[in-house]
């Protein structure tokens, strides 16, 4: 990781220079962003991850920075097309052009885990997609596991304050969900259940497999194209629905079902007329529990409806180790918090950013969150990011509110969308 570092802030160094006659904090986001893009891709597939999930924060982080990491998304080199044809033919014990009738060599998209090939089907004639799972990836990923969770430790012990945000934890888990990814036996078993618990929503699809042709290392699975953003409503997407259903999607996953799409970012996501969201690999994903679920859900209603002592309440009674030497006090700091964000109004919340200042009152009280608000905040993240792109008129916090509701067993708020 020393090595990878160093180069990357070479790379950093020779890209600003390059850029020496652009504006200087413009050059410095796409130095920074070009540097970290390299360094993700050289340490592996849980760093991809990371770079990933920033690169949807256009709001908060500069364009050059989010120009660069973007790049990760479905740009990362491919691997030669043998080793592609000698993966399948292993897994299926055939030739690959048994399987079908027409295979594109250059892939359509390359991932951290995988690269995306366009075929055909000999059975049938359909046009899929076929994942190939990267031939090095079990190994990296245990060398990812082990730089993440040395970095997790590390910084536990020389920073007090970082041990009450449950990082090693945090990054445990995201290590153990990364894993899962790998094998994409999992991958298909979570398309069936994301299809069943969405069954009754005609607009949040999933690709159809094709069970005879997937494998451990291979995924079949219906071919979609879909819409880019920067095309939405030239290809008549109907743009404010559109947010609707993605906020709808994110919602009902973390408070209704427990079964969370982590890895949300904007190359996963395809979009149909006139509002249909389609969701892609899914590979990595997060589960709650039913306590942690409506721990969540009543935690992110009393955020949004101004109660502050039951967001006091809910983060400390559910906290793995608490040692507040004054509740009175750290209640009170929270309850301010909560009334200065309903006199700004609910347009103007941003959950996930509120969220971070929920942790800085936790930590200075010495009160540590449960890691499963991690993978919460990033899939309410690419909510957010995706509203903020495509309609930032609109209140997300108010598409949120009914389903926040209805796990809790309550009306919806009178006014909510």
């Amino acid at each position: 990781m020393v090595r990878a570092s160093v180069v990357a802030a070479a790379v950093f160094v020779r890209e600003l220079s390059r850029r020496r006659r652009s504006n200087g904090r413009e050059a410095w986001a796409y130095a920074l962003g070009h540097a970290l893009t390299h360094l993700c891709t050289t340490l592996g597939a849980t760093f991809i991850k990371v770079g990933q999930i920033a690169s949807t924060r256009s709001d908060l982080l500069p364009a050059g920075l989010i120009a660069e990491l973007s790049t990760l998304r479905d740009r990362v080199p491919a691997f030669p097309f043998p080793e592609v044809r000698r993966i399948v033919e292993q897994d299926f014990g055939r030739p690959l052009e048994e399987i079908y009738a027409d295979f594109e060599e250059t892939p359509v998209a390359a991932a951290s885990v995988a690269q995306v090939h366009r075929a055909v089907l000999r059975d049938g004639g359909a046009i899929v997609a076929v994942k190939v799972r990267r031939p090095d990836i079990l190994e990296k990923a245990k060398l990812d596991r082990s730089i993440l969770l040395f970095v997790g430790r590390t910084l536990e012990r020389l920073v007090p304050t970082v041990k009450l945000m449950a990082l090693e934890g945090a990054l445990r888990s995201f290590c153990d969900a990364v894993a899962e990814q790998i094998h994409l036996t999992n991958e298909a078993e979570n398309n069936r259940r994301f299809t069943a618990n969405f069954a009754d929503d005609h607009e949040i699809l999933f690709p159809r497999l094709h069970p005879a042709a997937c494998s451990d290392a291979v995924l079949t699975m219906e071919y979609i194209e879909g819409v880019h953003e920067d095309a939405l409503e030239a290809q008549g997407v109907n743009v404010h629905a559109l947010v609707a259903t993605g906020m709808r999607c994110v919602c009902r996953m973390i408070f209704l079902h427990g079964f969370v799409h982590a890895d949300l970012h904007p190359g996963n996501l395809r979009f149909l007329p006139p509002a249909r969201l389609v969701l892609l690999d899914l590979g990595l994903i997060g589960q709650l529990t039913d306590a942690d679920r409506l721990m969540t859900a009543r935690t992110l209603f009393a955020l949004s409806t101004g109660d502050g002592v039951t967001v006091a309440r809910a983060f400390y009674d559910n906290a793995p180790h608490a040692a507040t030497p004054d509740y009175a006090a750290y209640e009170r700091e929270m309850v301010a918090f909560v009334d200065n964000i309903r006199r700004q109004g609910l347009a103007n919340l941003q959950v996930t950013a509120e969220i971070g200042r929920i942790f800085d009152i936790l930590r200075r009280h010495r009160i540590q969150a449960r890691s499963h608000m991690t993978m919460v905040n990033l899939a309410m993240m690419t909510a957010e990011g995706l509203g903020k792109r495509l309609a930032p008129e609109l209140s997300l916090t108010d598409e949120a509110l009914p389903y926040l509701a209805e796990a809790l067993g309550l009306p919806a708020p009178r006014g909510a969308a």
